[in-house]
């Protein structure tokens, strides 16, 4: 089964490889591609501009998120600088009381190069012997070593986290700038759309899809209509009207039916006139 499902997917990739290359991966992609721009030409710039001040508002989002790490680093900032100062001081009193155990062990070993027996280290009011003092001595040099590394650690951390908060300023300054730029500009474009629509509620020829527009539309098609009425009412009454006779009867004739005189008829002309 499972070989089946593999034999399955390969020849699936390799159908998918070849498709991709052939003419009709081109025509999907042009159609896909118009589909897109005509969905895009579609949405009324009214509705574009409330997307594009959403999108402009969502920078504040993106600096907010710089904020929140200014201050967090700016925070860790004050903690170094307080623990550098801890370990300045720290530092400062091991290399006193490095220096006087220094001293204390080498009288002691001077004492044990003069023959001395049982020679004691004085440490302040405590005594140890020479090899004791020397292990005590190795300790606080230690320390001493130890509180170097630690304040070079932090000294090149401060450094790293400056250099980190200097780029992040940089960023914090240069999002409100855009942000800004992109209001003017989307308050811009917002007139431009105002002033077109203006324009167009004040042109014979709409051609926006507004409520005015489809009223002037709907006017002009009645208008249109009334017009083709008139003409084809013009056009019925030519072809109906009667035809007007020729005015050839004498008056007497036309009185004839009321008078009941009978009315001189021309007389015929004779053969041979």
């Amino acid at each position: 089964m499972i070989k089946k499902l593999i034999v399955v997917a390969v020849v699936g990739g390799l159908a998918v490889a070849a498709f991709k290359g052939t003419k009709w991966a081109s025509y999907m992609r042009s159609e896909v591609r118009s589909w897109k721009e005509a969905a895009e030409d579609s949405v009324p710039p009214e509705k574009e501009i409330v997307r594009l001040r959403g999108e402009v508002k969502m920078l504040d989002e993106d600096t907010l998120k710089i904020v929140k790490q200014l201050a967090r680093l700016q925070s860790d900032q004050s903690d170094l600088t307080a623990r550098l100062k801890l370990l300045d001081s720290k530092k400062t009193g091991y290399r006193q009381k490095l220096d006087k155990q220094a001293a204390a062990v080498r009288a002691a070993e001077e004492k044990a190069k003069a023959g001395e027996s049982n020679v004691l280290v004085s440490f302040g009011d405590a005594r140890y012997s020479l090899t004791v003092g020397k292990v005590r001595l190795k300790e606080t040099v230690r320390d001493y070593t130890d509180t170097e590394k630690e304040i070079a650690h932090v000294r090149n951390k401060l450094d790293v986290q400056q250099r980190i908060i200097d780029k992040l300023e940089k960023q914090r300054l240069e999002m409100t700038r855009l942000k800004t730029d992109l209001d003017t500009a989307i308050d811009g474009l917002e007139e431009e759309v105002q002033a077109l629509k203006l324009a167009q509620m004040e042109s014979a020829y709409q051609t926006d899809d507004t409520r005015v527009a489809q009223i002037k539309e709907s006017i002009a098609r009645q208008k249109k209509r009334l017009d083709v009425q008139r003409r084809e009412l013009a056009l019925l009454q030519d072809t109906v009207a009667p035809a007007v006779p020729a005015a050839t009867e004498s008056v007497d004739e036309i009185l004839a039916p009321v008078t009941g005189a009978k009315a001189d008829k021309p007389a015929l002309p004779k053969a041979g006139d």
